[in-house]
């Protein structure tokens, strides 16, 4: 998979080939209704971040809160599926209410690879089953930030840090080619 992440963003970004990336920005996800279909049947509460011409689909994932006692925790899935080449990557969050009286914030939260519950356990497991039969494939946290070396981040983006990662190559119109390449 790495070839073709590499091979695909020397395609866009070093030899410009921003019709290929604007084509597959515009084409529609066909694996996106039967997607949500599964995670649905599950009865959590699902969002499609899907703009309408963009080089990915976000989909998240709200369970139910957790509460026992003065404890209370929100769980959530983040499904990214690029339309540029069929790569996933699966993020899980968990957001605690901070009850400290000396707390900085009112919430504790983290997110990785890693479910944190059973729940977001077996929904990532039929999500990766459904994307890997349809032929996607799977990028991990560490693999999505691999900085890409000899593309200049424009001046005035600064959402994404100071270089190119394969995350903002492949999941992002950074340059907005969709918008200028008309």
């Amino acid at each position: 998979m790495e070839g073709l992440v590499l091979e695909t963003i020397n395609r866009i970004y070093h030899n410009k080939d921003y019709d290929f990336f604007k084509q597959k920005c515009e084409a529609e996800l066909i694996i996106t209704d039967d997607l949500v279909r599964l995670i649905e049947h599950k009865g959590f509460k699902v969002m499609i971040q899907d703009v309408e011409v963009g080089p990915s689909i976000r989909i998240t994932i709200d369970y139910p809160e957790f509460e026992k006692g003065e404890m209370k925790v929100s769980y959530s899935t983040m499904i990214d599926v690029s339309k540029i080449i069929p790569i996933f990557y699966v993020q899980h969050e968990f957001e605690v209410e901070n009850i400290d009286e000396n707390r900085m914030g009112p919430v504790l939260d983290g997110f990785g690879g890693q479910s944190y519950t059973m729940s977001q356990a077996d929904i990532y497991d039929k999500i990766v089953t459904f994307l890997e039969k349809q032929g996607y494939s799977e990028v991990s946290y560490t693999e999505m930030d691999i900085a890409i070396p000899d593309i200049k981040m424009p001046e005035d983006v600064w959402l994404f840090g100071p270089q190119f990662t394969v995350r903002t190559c492949l999941f992002h119109d950074i340059l907005d080619i969709c918008e200028l390449y008309d």
